[in-house]
């Protein structure tokens, strides 16, 4: 079920619009976030958004790349549980509910997670071992990089100001840059 504040993160809330869902877009009539009120399947090349990924060593291609809207109501610091972390500082706003769930089969010795955005994103990633969170490790975009332990790690892509909502691509790599 999409949340009332997904919606509004989508801009959906009393509009028609199509979203793409794994290829085929839906055409959603949203009446004040209250429910559906009707729908038609229309085609859609519109890349998905918010989905979940399983990465095993060695995956192809890479890097993988999820999409998503960062930002939400709730303080980065409240769900961390704290005001910073090895990786960095854990500032931003971000949804209750993760944005993405990474699913690791085994240990990586090397995995680099990067946000793009047009506007200045925060990341916060909860998993095995901890809590990491990261602000402008490359420029406004934040990154997290290094060995990870296998197991299921929750990710919210925040933004710096409480309901602002900005598009991201979350991408995730074994090649180790070269700066």
């Amino acid at each position: 079920m999409i949340s009332r504040l997904r919606l509004r993160k989508l801009g959906l809330l009393g509009k028609r619009t199509t979203i793409a869902l794994g290829g085929v877009g839906i055409s959603l009539g949203v009446s004040l976030g209250l429910g559906l009120v009707g729908g038609s399947i229309a085609r859609s090349q519109a890349p998905p958004i918010f989905e979940n990924i399983t990465l095993n060593p060695g995956f192809r291609p890479d890097p993988q790349s999820l999409r998503g809207i960062s930002g939400g109501e709730i303080s980065a610091r409240v769900t961390a549980n704290r005001i910073e972390t090895a990786t960095g500082p854990c500032v931003g706003f971000i949804d209750r509910q993760p944005d993405h769930v990474l699913t690791l089969t085994e240990f990586f010795d090397y995995l680099s997670m990067e946000v793009e955005s047009p506007e200045d994103t925060t990341l916060l990633v909860i998993g095995p071992g901890g809590t990491w969170c990261n602000d402008d490790l490359q420029g406004k975009d934040p990154a997290i990089i290094g060995r990870w332990l296998a197991g299921n790690y929750q990710i919210w892509v925040g933004s710096y100001e409480r309901n602002k909502f900005h598009p991201y691509v979350l991408r995730l790599s074994e090649t180790r840059a070269t700066r």
